[in-house]
């Protein structure tokens, strides 16, 4: 799987990013919401986000460096479920076009009743959507949220469960897993640093789920290792 993406890399592939705001880069420094409206469910109109310090701004970057016939394409929905997102897949992706699919969504799941169900369903149904039209994906489990954004009375779920579910259809579906909250946690445990020491920054939302720029840059360096790339020196700081 590592390998048939990393030659798409080479050879010039568009990658298209599905989820929600945590897929956004919602959370970092410089982030803003367009008026580009992206999905549409007939209720809500769901609008680009610009983030060029978040994850996937650090990753495309990277892109540009080393892979420079690459381009990418950010379809983070800011609060959908991914109920919302199957419904609105063909809003969402385009066959002629997208060669590798980043599938990251699930926390807006954990507000809703049967929602670790619907995550469990909805997540294997993409991944085999996307497999019958011969896309590579990588699926991405969220980032922990602080202790504070867990106790909300609206998390019917914590960020564990939808991790553990998301572990769970990776594995049996066999698809590319970007385990942010796991390489999260270890990077707690053996830093010393408590998760609002990375979730937490200056002109970041510091709403204790959204990664502020300690926490993005994690979540670019943990897509890189995925993928079997190797991050750049630059003085004393990986990119």
């Amino acid at each position: 799987m590592r390998i048939e993406i990393r030659q798409l890399l080479q050879r010039g592939a568009h990658i298209n990013i599905i989820g929600d705001s945590l897929a956004a880069g919602a959370g970092s420094s410089g982030s803003w919401k367009t008026d580009k409206v992206i999905l549409c469910d007939g209720e809500e109109n769901f609008m680009r986000r610009i983030a060029p310090n978040s994850w996937w701004g650090s990753f495309e970057t990277y892109l540009k460096d080393k892979f420079p016939g690459c381009t990418l394409e950010n379809n983070g929905c800011g609060g959908a479920s991914s109920g919302q997102l199957r419904n609105g897949i063909e809003q969402l992706f385009c066959e002629d076009r997208d060669d590798i699919i980043f599938l990251f969504f699930g926390a807006n799941d954990r507000k809703r009743e049967n929602g670790m169900q619907e995550l469990r369903d909805n997540l294997s149904w993409m991944i085999r959507f996307f497999r019958e039209k011969g896309k590579e994906m990588v699926v991405f489990t969220p980032t922990p949220s602080t202790v504070m954004n867990e106790a909300y009375v609206n998390r019917l779920y914590h960020m564990e469960d939808v991790a553990n579910i998301i572990i769970d259809v990776a594995e049996k579906e066999g698809v590319l897993l970007a385990d942010n909250y796991n390489y999260i946690m270890e990077y707690l445990l053996f830093s010393g640093k408590k998760i609002d020491e990375i979730l937490f920054g200056c002109d970041c939302s510091n709403d204790g789920c959204h990664p502020a720029d300690a926490a993005q840059l994690l979540i670019y360096r943990n897509l890189l290792k995925t993928l079997g790339l190797s991050p750049k020196i630059d003085g004393a700081v990986w990119r």
